[in-house]
This record gives C-alpha cells, structure tokens and sequence, in this order.
C-alpha cells in the first residue's frame, strides 16, 4: 500500500513513525468499529435534515446558480418581501427557505413601548402568505421575521407563537420553522423561543463580535442552542452553526481567513450542529477587499461536506462509538479565558442588559469528537487555540487502516500518531478495518 500524507494550506503535519504488522487484521466485530445504524430509511435521500437525509449548508442573501454549484445545499433566506426569490428558486428546482415578511419590526429604540397584536389580522395575513407558497415543494423552512425577537416581551413572544401556529395549520407538507437568534443569547434567553420552532439558529459572528482570538466560542455558541432543545424538550428541533462573512480582517490577516473558516465550520458541527447558516453571500462592501477568500473556503467545506466524501452523513447521523482514542495534548493550551458579553453589531436593541455584560469563562481550547459511521471510526481534531498544539494519538485495534477523512489519502499508523496543529487547525481521520 502506498503511503501518502496531506500537507493542508492550513500547514499541517503528520509525525510518522512507521506502520503496523501487514498480517494483522482488524475486525469489523471490534467494538472500535461497531457499525451505527444508516440513515432512517423514512427519511428521503434527497431532503434536507430533519427531514431528509442531506446536510442544509447555506447563507442568507446569495446568488443560487452560483452557490448550488459550488458546495453549497440550500439558497438560503433573503430578507424583505422575497416572495419573487422563493418563486424564482422554485422554478429552477433550487431548494429554498421562505423568509416571511409579515408583522411588526420591533426594532424600537424605547424599552417601554409595547405593541398591541392584532392577532386575527395577523393569522390572515400569514396563511395567505403560506398558503400562497406551500404548493412550492422546493421548500426545505419557513423563516420568521422580524428576526432577533425578545422573549422578555410578551407581545414578540406571542408574535411569534401565532406565526408558527398558523404557519403549521397551513402548511400541508409541515415543514420546520426556523428563527435567528442574536450572538449573545445563552440557554435560558434561546429556551421560549426554542420551544416554538424547529431550527435554531444564533450567531457566532466571531470576528464582528470581538472574539476574533476567542473562536472557542464558536463552540460554546452551538451548545447554548443544543442545550436549549434539550431542555426545551423539542426532540425533533435542530440546532444550526451560524458563522461570518460580513468583514475585512486588519491588514495582513488575510492569510488567516480559511483556517478562521475551516475552524468555525467544523468546531460548530462536533459540537452538535446540523446544518450552517451563513451571514451572509452578500457582497457587502464591508467584505469588498476579502470576500472571495471567505466565500472559497467556506465552498471548500461545502464540497468536502456534501461532496463525493460526503463527510455531511458522518455529523448527521454518526454515533458515538463504544470503544474511543486516546487523544493527548502534548504541547499547546489546554484552555482559554474566553470574553462573553459584549458589543455585538447592531444587536443592543435586541439583547439584555445581563446577555452583554462582559465575563470570562473558561474553555477547552481543543476538541475532539468521534463518531462511527457506515462501519468505520472517525476522529475530528481541532485547535481552537491562537498558538499551534501538538497531540498524540492512539487506541486503534491492531491491522487497522486510516486515511485523511478530507481528500483519502492513506495515512501510516503507528501508536501514537503525532499530530501538529496550527492555530486554529482542524485534521479529521477514518479508521477502517476494511483491507
């Protein structure tokens, strides 16, 4: 077998020592590989989690013919009246997001002003809207806006019952609804809303919101969405990891933009996330100097997601296996003091005084999460730290094969693995008993 190791732009390195016995064999029976279930079979290959058995991977504002083609899933949500946007994607067979439009802004500056609901008006006025649109089977979600709505308001929390409401009472097909969550919302302030809709998204805008050299929030982000659901009781609601694309860096980081990316996508995905909403494919002129570096590695990990390697089943439907590595931190952080709180765009209005108030908390500084899937074990590594880490691997049964989980390139096993990675590096492997 010819060995070959990958050398990632993200300067990765493997520490190789040697390779096993070519005569001993590993077992598909060993517990290391102990194969989970495949996809539910109710579930169509074609759709979208949770209710299909593809990855949603998108972001607001884009261009579908481009996007679609280049790693991408699902033209996400556009704001406004994007009835003609829904149509438009529908005609071409492209799956959508309906953003609806409907409601008050509640964008208001006064703490004391208080809309009065119209709730009959209301309830028309969605279902026509629904009722409009629900033919269009290209339709993964529905979308509510105004987004970022305040669950201290009884009115917004109402607002935002009765849409949801009549939006299942008029869609035949039942699809999941879905709202965004400003960046600073924790557990407690995501659970009213978790508790009426099905996907949750909160930003991690992690550059934009002063965590530019804290991306471990990023993590933190997700599991304040997972943990939500979880108390929340909504079994069948899904978290999403929502990243950036919205701001040039400060000159000279330039060069760190893909693995900023690389490192967000998926850090957010083994924390739990099943699906990346991404703000935004606009080309804001914020972003003018940066945005084609941003947007190619965010496709790079579209294509390695739901590519030929479709990396995408292992996230969604992946188990945790009953016999895990050993992955230890050599050299490196083992944690950060991650800033929570804080300034976050303009999202004052919509967070309370407690979200913003700065605080440091401490977080792990590296991640790894295995899974078994489709008979093999995986194992992502990333480092979330702002200096490189070196780690050793080990715990694989004897003859077993491993390859790099993102272009299959074999990779010599010999105990332990040594690994370095660059700040904010990931590397991911598929151990196989397969000869």
């Amino acid at each position: 077998m010819k060995t070959a190791v990958m050398l990632h732009a993200t300067a990765l390195s493997l520490l190789l020592f040697g390779c096993q016995s070519p005569d001993v064999r590993a077992s598909e029976a060993d517990p290391f590989f102990r194969a989970t279930q495949p996809a539910p079979a109710e579930l169509p290959a074609d759709g979208f989690y949770p209710r299909g058995q593809r990855l949603p991977f998108m972001g607001y504002s884009g261009v579908p013919a481009r996007d679609l083609t280049n790693g991408f899933t699902v033209a996400g949500p556009c704001y406004g009246n994007d009835v003609p946007y829904v149509r438009m994607c529908a005609s071409n067979g492209w799956p959508v997001v309906a953003h609806l439009s409907h409601g008050p802004c509640f964008t208001d500056k006064d703490p004391a002003k208080n809309y009065t609901l119209d709730e009959a008006a209301l309830r028309a006025s969605v279902a026509e809207e629904v009722r409009a649109l629900a033919p269009l089977k290209e339709i993964v979600w529905w979308a509510v806006q105004p987004e970022e709505l305040r669950c201290w308001r009884k009115n917004e929390l109402r607002y935002l019952e009765v849409v949801c409401d009549t939006i299942r009472a008029n869609d035949p097909l039942k699809r999941p609804v879905y709202h965004y969550n400003p960046n600073n919302r924790t557990r407690d302030t995501l659970l009213p809303i978790v508790r009426q809709i099905d996907v949750v998204g909160k930003g991690c805008y992690v550059n934009s919101s002063g965590k530019k050299r804290d991306r471990a929030w990023v993590g933190w982000s997700v599991e304040q969405e997972v943990e939500a659901i979880k108390a929340g009781g909504r079994r069948g609601a899904i978290p999403l990891v929502m990243p950036e694309l919205c701001k040039d860096p400060e000159p000279g980081e330039e060069n760190e933009i893909r693995n900023w990316v690389r490192h967000d996508v998926y850090l957010g995905l083994a924390k739990g996330a099943k699906g990346l909403c991404l703000w935004s494919l606009f080309k804001r002129r914020e972003v003018a100097k940066t945005w084609s570096l941003w947007y190619d590695a965010y496709a790079e990990c579209g294509r390695e997601l739901n590519g030929s390697r479709t990396l995408a089943q292992v996230f969604l439907f992946g188990g945790e296996p009953a016999a895990k590595l050993s992955v230890k931190l050599v050299s490196g952080v083992e944690q950060s003091a991650v800033r929570l709180g804080g300034a976050a765009g303009g999202e004052a209005v919509t967070t309370t005084d407690q979200e913003r108030r700065e605080r440091e908390q401490k977080m792990a500084s590296w991640t790894a999460k295995e899974f078994v899937y489709g008979g093999d074990h995986w194992l992502f590594l990333i480092n979330s730290s702002n200096d490189p880490a070196t780690f050793e691997v080990a715990g694989w049964p004897k003859g077993a094969r491993a390859e790099n989980a993102f272009d299959a390139l074999s990779v010599a096993l010999l105990a332990p693995l040594r690994l370095n990675l660059p700040a904010y590096g990931v590397m991911a492997f598929c151990f196989s008993a397969r000869q």
